[in-house]
């Protein structure tokens, strides 16, 4: 019973998650930043 829970799902390392989660981060907060200088 030899469960590998230290593999990253989907990418092949968990720093290729991190900076996923950072490059997302940023592109909401540059769309947020656009909307708000727009619409006001």
């Amino acid at each position: 019973m030899n469960t590998d829970n230290d593999k990253a799902p989907l990418f092949k390392s968990w720093n290729q998650w991190y900076f996923f989660v950072i490059a997302v981060l940023v592109v909401l907060i540059n769309l947020f930043n656009f909307f708000t200088k727009y619409f006001s």
